[in-house]
């Protein structure tokens, strides 16, 4: 006897996944298994295979684990949450705490690990570690003694002398600002000697010392101006005093704006001759005597630009290129088509150096509106170069032949030159009215106020646009359908066409007695 072994194939793959076992014939039964991340989804977690050829039950499926929504703490903020596996979260603490803990939060096996931070508020690092003096503290919060916005003032002992601020504040950050000071034994410098030409103020007799951050004042000859020397722990600054020199100025193409300048003082002035220009832009400085730089005043006069750059232009009045002085004009002349950019085509060299406008040739424009048409108007809004002017036909008229309804401003000319014209739109001749008669309305205010009604004559070939026919039946005719038309751009209103029927007359009953 042969046995015939009953093979049910490969089951599938199990994306995310793996099987167990290797043999997919009859009577073996496989099992699924989810990698690591991941979870089997699905009411069979084996399958067999059967007599039948065919696998038990129904494919499982593997499934990505997730995390319930991170951990709440309290005043953080979370940024990009994400609830899925091998995913991270990450906590900031809001301004004024600080973060205790682990700032990243990792999905791990539908759970948030490791332990969640906590934010705590921020406080400044105790300034007793970093100052040798006394203390003492403004904060109005005893519990957090150094917290956020916490103020506290420095005090040395009387043969100290404080080096740095008074006060001292607790930053957002946990820092102190300004800085924690230090408190400096004092050490008095030696008062130097002044040059020939300077004098203290106000040292009191026989002073060989000045206390270690005192200063002195001091004045130069000729100078109202006072200067000061520092003591900084047995330093002088500056290291030497000296006396600079002032500087007294004139010059006949100058007006300065005073005859004596400081030292490091700058320098103001203007040109006396108004057709004069100053050729210094860097700013003119006294440095102990002498100014850095001279002022030099010089006439104005502007430059023609070059034909080069001129487009559309014919000549100018002054050859380009050439200097022409302050107030001086020239004139230039644009090329067929062209006008200037400006109704005047005069250039004014002014008092800067600089002239009053560019020469500019611009396309022409159109001198004259554009034409009008009869029975139409006309739209437009310029009549510069490019504008354009449509034309629009009266009611009961029309552009003829479909031509273009608008013109353009071209170099100085309406093109095309012949403009569109609006003919009249007619209605054809409606035809007889069998066993009737047909009306014309004529409204013509100027011959009667009253609508005059006379006959249409058969021969007329069309009606012109808003004129009205009404239709009249002979006797023993009724009509049948509208009592008039009238014509509208090319078209019978209404469209329907009336006719006269027979009347027909019902005999009454008629009884005869005798």
């Amino acid at each position: 006897q042969i046995i015939i072994a009953i093979d049910c194939g490969s089951p599938g793959i199990l994306r995310d996944g793996f099987l167990s076992g290797e043999r997919f014939d009859y009577p073996n039964i496989i099992a699924f298994f989810c990698n690591d991340g991941f979870q089997l989804i699905g009411k069979d977690i084996t399958r067999a295979c059967q007599e039948n050829g065919l696998w038990s039950g129904t494919m499982p499926i593997c499934q990505k684990k997730s995390c319930s929504t991170p951990p709440i703490v309290s005043y953080s903020e979370i940024i990009q949450p994400d609830r899925t596996t091998n995913e991270t979260v990450q906590y900031i603490c809001q301004d004024g705490y600080q973060l205790h803990g682990s700032t990243m939060l990792k999905c791990i096996s539908s759970e948030w690990q490791p332990t969640p931070p906590t934010c705590e508020p921020t406080t400044c690092n105790d300034p007793e570690t970093y100052f040798n003096g006394y203390i003492e503290s403004l904060s109005v919060n005893d519990s957090l003694k150094y917290a956020v916005n916490s103020i506290i003032t420095f005090q040395c002992p009387t043969n100290m002398t404080l080096r740095g601020s008074r006060i001292s504040k607790c930053q957002i950050n946990g820092t102190w600002l300004p800085k924690i000071p230090k408190c400096e034994k004092p050490i008095p410098c030696a008062i130097p000697g002044l040059p020939r030409n300077a004098r203290y103020v106000h040292l009191r007799p026989f002073m060989q010392k000045i206390p270690d951050g005192s200063h002195l004042e001091y004045m130069c000859e000729n100078s109202q101006h006072r200067q000061r020397i520092l003591c900084r722990r047995g330093k002088i600054l500056p290291k030497k005093p000296r006396c600079y020199t002032g500087c007294r100025v004139d010059n006949e193409h100058v007006n300065f704006s005073k005859t004596f300048y400081r030292h490091r003082e700058n320098v103001y002035y203007t040109c006396k001759n108004n057709n004069s220009l100053s050729l210094k832009n860097e700013t003119i400085r006294c440095i102990n005597g002498n100014l850095t730089d001279q002022p030099i005043c010089q006439s104005v006069k502007c430059i023609v630009p070059h034909m080069l750059f001129l487009r559309n232009i014919v000549n100018t009045t002054i050859p380009s290129g050439a200097l022409t002085e302050q107030d001086s004009s020239f004139s230039y002349t644009c090329i067929d088509g062209y006008q200037p950019s400006i109704e005047s085509a005069i250039v004014t060299c002014l008092n800067d150096g600089k002239l009053s406008h560019h020469a500019q040739c611009v396309p022409r424009s159109c001198k004259e509106h554009p034409p009008v048409i009869t029975n139409g108007r006309t739209i437009f809004h310029s009549t510069k170069h490019g504008s354009i002017a449509r034309y629009r036909c009266f009611p009961g008229f029309r552009i003829e032949n479909n031509h273009v309804a608008k013109l353009t401003c071209q170099f100085g000319q309406w093109l095309p030159q012949q403009p569109p014209r609006c003919l009249p739109i007619f209605c054809p001749n409606p035809g007889p009215l069998f066993n009737g008669r047909i009306y014309v309305i004529l409204k013509d205010e100027r011959i009667s106020p009253i609508p005059m009604r006379t006959e249409f004559r058969s021969y007329i070939p069309n009606v012109s646009h808003d004129r009205t026919i009404e239709f009249e039946c002979n006797s023993g005719y009724i009509l049948h359908g509208p009592s008039g038309l009238t014509c509208n751009h090319g078209r019978w209103m209404p469209s329907e066409r009336p006719r006269c029927i027979i009347e027909n007359h019902v005999q009454p009953n008629i009884i005869f007695t005798g």
